[in-house]
């Protein structure tokens, strides 16, 4: 039951990239065609598109994590299964200390530079910095279910 509720927040994060990434796309595209086509420029494209490249970056990684596109280097040889466990369980305890870096520093960061707006778009800063903690949420999310549902072929 937890793989299908994680499937189905993927499934909306992944919708999410997407629509996301093609703002960004045409978002760069607008700004190209205004300065070089249009000899003039929208101030607010800069900042879109930096608020979407950061909830790109973050998110993405956090759904990395979930389908195993992280690279990853084999050290132990095959046939040592206790060795592959022990490097699995390192694997996972490293991943929840870096998610849960990003959730609470990332939220503390959020909270600092919530009191700051982005002039050109009139929304506070938080709103930039809050794909940090977002995506160690998100990472937390997916190492719970490596731990309690483990999927298979998907490694740490």
């Amino acid at each position: 039951m937890l793989n299908r509720i994680v499937d189905g927040v993927t499934w909306a994060v992944r919708l999410f990239m997407w629509l996301g990434f093609a703002a960004m796309i045409a978002t760069v595209a607008l700004q190209v065609v205004a300065r070089n086509i249009l000899q003039t420029s929208f101030i607010w494209t800069g900042d879109v598109a930096q608020l979407l490249f950061a909830w790109l970056i973050f998110i993405g990684a956090a759904v990395g994590l979930r389908v195993g596109a992280h690279y990853r280097v084999d050290m132990i040889p095959d046939g040592r299964p206790a060795m592959q466990r022990a490097a699995e369980i390192i694997a996972l305890a490293a991943g929840a200390c870096v998610a849960l870096i990003l959730l609470i520093y990332g939220w503390q960061l959020a909270q600092v530079r919530a009191s700051a707006d982005v002039q050109s778009l009139g929304i506070s800063r938080f709103w930039m910095f809050a794909p940090m903690p977002a995506s160690g949420a998100l990472m937390l999310l997916y190492l719970a279910e490596m731990v309690i549902a483990p999927r298979e072929g998907i490694r740490p």
